[in-house]
């Protein structure tokens, strides 16, 4: 992720497209609480860059909320 935000940029969609899937994957591990804070990342870059509404965004906000309903399971 290092290389990728230095060659794109940390705020660029593409770099929040390997945030999220990246994210994906901890949480499939059960790093929940990594993967929240990828997917957090993800969905900012993607709100200032994209809007409220792009399909990126929503699907980012989607994947956060799965996190957060399998952290809450947790509790």
């Amino acid at each position: 992720m290092a290389i990728y935000e230095a060659r794109l940029g940390a705020d660029a969609p593409s770099t929040a497209w390997s945030l999220n899937n990246l994210a994906s994957v901890l949480h499939d591990q059960g790093d929940l609480d990594s993967a929240r804070r990828l997917h957090e990342r993800a969905l900012a870059i993607r709100e200032a860059r994209l809007g409220h509404d792009h399909p990126d965004t929503v699907r980012s906000r989607r994947d956060l909320a799965a996190v957060v309903a399998a952290l809450d399971k947790q509790q």
